[in-house]
């Protein structure tokens, strides 16, 4: 055997050596699968509330899209502030319904979309007001609630003053103050906006709610996850990969169809 092929035969040698030695100190773990996802929820009916049979839609919608890949889900109840804020930061793994913004999709995963709501511009039937866009709804002030998206598109002329905000934590609350005439105006989903006045009005306060044709925003719905854990990416796989499963099989309509096609009053 030439020197040659000595030094290729005791180099290979060395080498497997080496391998096996790192393998005996570092043994090869295999990366588990989750089996469970902790998430964050909140009062927003008919979507989701602690109240509600499997806390309602949205939240059933997580069970089910999860436990096609034997996830299970634990929920707790939060503000909303405070839901968003514990996913932020890694102490819980998500939170759902979101819409998105600049600054969500820069802090957290995010998942496919969920469905998508038209936001509309509700109002009190002796206090009636127009418009086309923003701008005609100037001077006004606009109810809103806090963390919530809805009213984006009034956002230059709140930081110009142009609009006055009053920001609340829950619906009740913001449409209480609709029917008062505390504010002028909510920007809210169709769906849960009328849901919101049969729930918390009066049948007389009810009849005099309205909301504009002409101004409305459209959303789409996602489940947000946190940046931190190193699961953060299967989750999402593994949801998207269940509601894909439940929207072909027409589970997903059975779930949220109820919730998802506007009640008007009448």
């Amino acid at each position: 055997m030439s020197l040659r092929q000595l030094v290729i035969k005791y180099s290979i040698t060395i080498s497997l050596s080496v391998v096996l030695l790192l393998m005996a100190i570092f043994p090869y773990q295999a990366v588990a699968a989750p089996d469970k996802i902790r998430l964050t929820n909140g009062e927003w009916a008919p979507y989701q509330s602690e109240q509600l049979p499997n806390y309602g839609p949205a939240s059933f919608l997580m069970t089910r899209a999860f436990a096609e890949s034997g996830i299970d889900v634990e929920y707790g109840f939060f503000p909303w502030n405070r839901a968003m804020k514990l996913v932020e930061r890694g102490a819980w793994d998500g939170t759902f319904i979101w819409v998105l913004t600049p600054e969500r999709v820069r802090k957290f995963l995010i998942s496919d979309p969920l469905f998508s709501i038209q936001e509309v511009v509700f109002f009190a039937a002796d206090r009636p007001i127009s418009g086309r866009k923003p701008e005609d709804l100037k001077g006004l002030v606009m109810g809103a609630l806090d963390s919530s998206a809805f009213g984006t598109q009034f956002n230059d002329l709140v930081e110009s003053g142009g609009i006055t905000v009053a920001r609340v934590r829950n619906n009740k609350q913001l449409f209480q103050m609709l029917s008062n005439g505390r504010v002028d105006f909510v920007p809210e989903l169709e769906t849960s906006g009328y849901e919101a006045v049969r729930e918390f009005l009066t049948p007389e306060q009810q009849k005099e709610i309205r909301h504009l044709d002409t101004l409305t925003f459209p959303w789409t719905y996602h489940l947000l996850v946190s940046r931190i854990p190193d699961d953060g990416p299967l989750y999402i796989d593994a949801f998207n990969r269940g509601l894909s499963i439940l929207k072909d099989s027409g589970e997903f309509e059975k779930i949220m169809g109820p919730v998802t096609h506007p009640k008007v009053i009448e």
